[in-house]
């Protein structure tokens, strides 16, 4: 069997009958044509059956383009009924009362799922440290194949996030990059084309989400991700939607279940449980984590009081923000709610704001999460720990979740959390987005579409 064959899932299935369908096809790929050529990405495999109507597909992926099954299953004895060929493949198995039958016929497949990509592909990269967006250089490489656990997808937009330029300056050395030369960005959307060993959950053709955060890929037209990380974009959700959630919403929803926010349904959460907070404030509320946290503040029925810039607090007060504070003003810069309020969690996402600012706005029981932390901070945060002080600073590393990912894409859409996009690019102007997110005054996210106007 050629190396490159690999049996994907079933798009409908009967569990109970997943098995065996699949050792047939199984039967069928250990099959070599007897001058020991492999053509079967030029062959549809089809199961035809008389009986009920009901339809299963399946699909065999290969390196020339997909085998496509259809299964049509009844409680007792199943036929073939081949379409008009040439000496057509017959196999036929029996499992108690039922037996299928299956033919292989020498032409090609007039629906096929997905073509097989592309040899080569269209990416930036950078190969040392620094550089900035001059850095990212426009270069044609192979397209990657996926591993075990992995797929590949054919990407439609990738978003970038702080943390993707702080690793090009060197601020997690000698972690990341693994290795240069490295395509950066690892939020991304698009369709799966190729499944790596083990994996079972996506076919080709999905439209999926994913984070690749250690080893990037997103500013390319094609990159490999981590089944675990890869959650389904269902159509109400944009590929630029779908590629903003993984880091920024992610962070956000993280930094307030650190806060001791349980629920986000509204009600039945962290308000009506006297130990959870009920004042927060969000920080650089205008960014794209920020425009997240307030809205999923919101969905927790917390009063929220955001920071930004002048020209976005009617935009951070549309988002849902009880309160407002312009940063560069004396209120804003102090974080002092207008209303007195007294903060019992922060969402901090933006940087070189002191404890010292903190201290006197927070309720006698309050955390800080900081996902900008600087060293003053850790040694902050360490220092209240031992000390069991009731003002606590968290730094927050972000640890993505795919069931994470799954709620938030399912409140996308469900038009409960809304994606602010500041701006989109096409992979040739991407050293442009790249500069825009590192200028650091974006509202909400920016995205590269790879398919994009130039």
């Amino acid at each position: 069997m050629s190396s490159d064959l690999a049996l994907a899932i079933g798009i409908q299935f009967l569990e109970s009958g997943k098995a065996f369908i699949l050792s047939m096809a199984q039967d069928y790929l250990s099959l070599k044509k007897t001058d020991g050529s492999d053509s079967r990405g030029e062959h549809q495999l089809c199961y035809r059956a008389i009986g009920t109507r009901t339809l299963y597909t399946y699909i065999v992926a290969t390196s020339h383009g997909p085998l496509i099954f259809e299964v049509q299953a009844a409680g007792s004895f199943l036929s073939t009924t081949p379409p008009e060929t040439d000496q057509p493949y017959q196999h036929q198995r029996t499992r108690g009362a039922t037996s299928l039958s299956l033919s292989l016929h020498a032409h090609r497949s007039k629906h096929q799922a997905m073509a097989a990509p592309k040899k080569t592909m269209r990416a930036l990269q950078y190969d040392k440290y620094g550089g900035g967006a001059e850095g990212l250089k426009h270069v044609d490489v192979p397209v990657p194949s996926p591993n075990k656990g992995e797929v590949l997808l054919k990407l439609e937009a990738a978003s970038i996030n702080p943390i993707d330029w702080k690793i090009q300056k060197g601020m997690v050395r000698p972690f990341l990059p693994r290795k240069f030369p490295f395509i950066p960005v690892g939020d991304m959307s698009g369709e799966v084309v190729e499944l790596g060993s083990g994996v079972t959950n996506f076919k080709p053709g999905d439209k999926v989400i994913s984070i690749s955060f250690a080893t990037g890929g997103g500013l390319a037209e094609y990159a490999v991700a981590p089944a675990s990380l890869t959650v389904a974009r269902p159509p109400e959700v944009s590929a630029a939607e779908g590629a903003s959630l993984p880091t920024a919403a992610s962070t956000a929803l993280q930094q307030l279940k650190a806060a001791g926010v349980s629920s986000f349904d509204g009600g039945s959460g962290s308000v009506a449980d006297n130990n959870g907070p009920k004042n927060v404030l969000v920080t650089a509320a205008s960014g794209g984590v920020g425009h997240y946290a307030v809205q999923l503040a919101k969905l927790a029925g917390l009063h929220v009081t955001a920071t930004c810039g002048a020209h976005n607090l009617g935009f951070v007060a549309g988002l849902g923000a009880d309160e407002v504070l312009d940063y560069k003003t004396p209120e804003g810069a102090t974080l002092r709610s207008p209303s007195g309020t007294k903060y019992d969690a922060v969402v901090h996402c933006a940087t070189g704001t002191p404890w010292s600012v903190f201290a006197p706005v927070l309720a006698d029981r309050a955390t800080v999460v900081d996902v900008t932390p600087g060293i003053a901070a850790a040694a902050k945060s360490f220092l209240q720990k031992v000390t069991f002080a009731k003002k606590r600073l968290v730094p927050l590393v972000l640890i993505p979740k795919k069931e994470e990912m799954e709620w938030l894409v399912d409140m996308t859409r469900q038009g409960k959390l809304k994606t602010v996009i500041d701006s989109r690019y096409p992979l040739s102007r991407a050293q442009e987005a790249w500069a825009k997110s590192m200028e650091g005054h974006a509202t909400g996210k920016i995205v590269v579409e790879m398919g994009g106007a130039e």
